[in-house]
């Protein structure tokens, strides 16, 4: 999982009202679901309401609980320190608001209960959409136990799940959940339930979403985006069969969601590890955190200082990663990455997009500090950085001092492949690069308008000569039918420093937008396999 999913609360509705709403109906849509899924549970599961007053009062109380200050600073500092938010950003406030502004239900596997958010205690098309969406999780809980790692690390588990690992695990829980209540859509809901859904998803507000950085957004969106997608490809492989599979046997990372033809190759993440530096930095240092940083990551990290196919290239040949965090009592850092890329070429491959990422993000600021063995070095900004390469390996360093750099540098060695200027001076945002594309599409252009005149000119003169037609036909417009669309979700399966368990919880998408024209027939639901 991404740095975000470090910062994750459980939300529990001990303060919920119960809703209008029909058992019968509950039972119904848990009962059709059931047919579609291939999997059945007892029709005994609690549905509570809460209004939005409530739940942001609930959400507050528990994110304090479970994510003490401390935690959201570390996790701020990180991002910060990567470039992926401002450093002013106030990331509790930015989640409390993220959570209640988009949140709209969710199941609780701890508590076996769905808490559905509504201001109205009447149970309409949105409640039974977003119902359908929760007790899809309420079946994969009856069936694969949501209570287990690599979904959640209980206490007193021996597991402890990295992030990226957690994260790609609640990929295939919401894109199965996706797929499901899309399913169930199609085959349930009527014309009518349709519209009143497109009418209260126009009330919907998104303006915190909208304006919050690209990395929390893409993170919070990822689940359900790339999930969906990832639990669609097995589906195509096996049906439900093959889903069910990867409950069994979850994925491992975001590239094996990104790539689910290594996930069903079995291509793991490479296990690394790095040594504790504290002694090496000195008095006063300590290791403040340590996770993995997975292919999400490094394609959020450079994509903003490059072409969107070239960051996703540079990002496709991850292989693993593991990273340390230091902080020193006077507020001083350093971030050590370990990446194994999954060839020599891919390592050369980052290399030449991370020297090209530190230039434009510092731009005239950044200066090369010369070489320290195979490292090479420079300053930028309010940091030093520095990187090596041990064949398919690649180290990455930043610190906010040039002693501390100094002191993580002696401590893994000087080592390593002498790097080329060919991979440290590419530019791949655009620079004189993109001159030369935007030349090309300017000439391809005037070259095709000038044909297009030419045929113009072709058909004028054929037309003018023949004798008017009978008027053609208006062209028919087909009513608009309703595909899903993805809700920012918190993160689940995440734990805090001390190892205590902060999740999971499962949320819903809002209610389907509607694509262009209907699909010409339902998505299968076979269930091979």
């Amino acid at each position: 999982m991404s740095i975000v999913a470090a910062v994750l609360f459980l939300v529990a509705g001990t303060a919920a009202v119960p809703a209008q709403v029909s058992g019968a109906t509950v039972k119904n849509v848990l009962t059709q679901l059931e047919g579609l899924r291939g999997l059945s549970a007892s029709p005994d599961v609690p549905v509570d309401f809460l209004d939005q007053d409530q739940l942001r009062e609930k959400m507050i109380e528990d994110f304090a609980e479970e994510n003490p200050e401390e935690e959201i600073r570390t996790a701020s500092e990180i991002m910060a320190m990567l470039g992926l938010i401002d450093p002013g950003l106030d990331l509790y406030k930015l989640y409390i608001d993220l959570y209640t502004e988009q949140v709209a239900g969710f199941y609780d596997p701890e508590e076996k209960r769905m808490f559905l958010i509504s201001e109205d205690r009447e149970m309409g098309a949105m409640d039974r959409y977003i119902l359908a969406h929760e007790l899809t999780h309420y079946l994969q809980d009856a069936n694969f136990n949501l209570r287990r790692p690599p979904f959640y690390d209980p206490p007193d588990s021996e597991v402890q799940t990295d992030d990226d690992a957690a994260f790609a695990a609640t990929c295939l829980v919401e894109g199965d959940a996706m797929l499901t209540s899309q399913l169930w859509q199609y085959r349930y809901m009527s014309a009518s339930d349709l519209l009143e859904m497109q009418r209260e998803s126009g009330e919907l507000s998104s303006e915190v979403l909208d304006s919050a950085p690209e990395y929390i957004r893409d993170g919070l969106l990822f689940p359900y985006q790339e999930g969906e997608k990832f639990v669609k490809y097995l589906h195509d492989q096996g049906g439900f069969g093959k889903v069910d599979e990867a409950f069994r046997r979850p994925p491992r990372s975001t590239e094996q969601i990104y790539h689910p033809e290594k996930y069903l190759s079995g291509e793991d993440p490479v296990p690394l590890e790095l040594g504790d530096l504290s002694g090496e930095l000195g008095e006063g240092w300590e290791l403040a955190y340590d996770n993995v940083l997975g292919e999400f990551d490094v394609f959020e990290l450079l994509k903003p200082y490059m072409r969107r196919d070239d960051a996703e290239e540079a990002a496709a040949g991850w292989g693993g990663n593991v990273y340390h965090y230091y902080r020193d009592a006077k507020g001083e850092k350093v971030l050590i990455q370990l990446y194994a890329w999954d060839g020599e070429d891919d390592a050369s491959e980052f290399i030449a997009a991370y020297s090209n990422y530190l230039k434009k993000r510092f731009g005239s600021g950044l200066r090369e500090e010369g070489e320290k063995g195979a490292w090479r070095t420079w300053s930028g900004g309010d940091y030093f950085h520095a990187f090596k390469k041990e064949g398919r390996n690649v180290y990455v360093l930043q610190a906010t001092t040039e002693g501390a750099l100094e002191s993580v540098i002696s401590g893994l060695g000087e080592g390593g492949e002498a790097l080329g200027e060919e991979l440290l001076g590419g530019d791949r945002d655009g620079g004189e690069e993109k001159v030369r594309d935007f030349g090309w599409l300017i000439i391809a252009g005037v070259a095709g308008l000038f044909f297009l005149g030419i045929v113009l000119i072709i058909v004028m003169f054929v037309v003018l000569r023949r004798p008017p037609g009978t008027p053609a036909p208006l062209r028919s417009h087909y009513p608009r039918a309703y595909g899903p669309g993805p809700l920012a979700p918190p993160r689940a399966g995440a734990t805090d420093q001390a190892g205590a368990p902060t999740g999971p919880h499962y949320h819903p998408p809002p209610p389907p937008w509607p694509p262009e024209q209907p699909p010409s027939e339902p998505p299968g639901d076979g269930r091979s396999g």
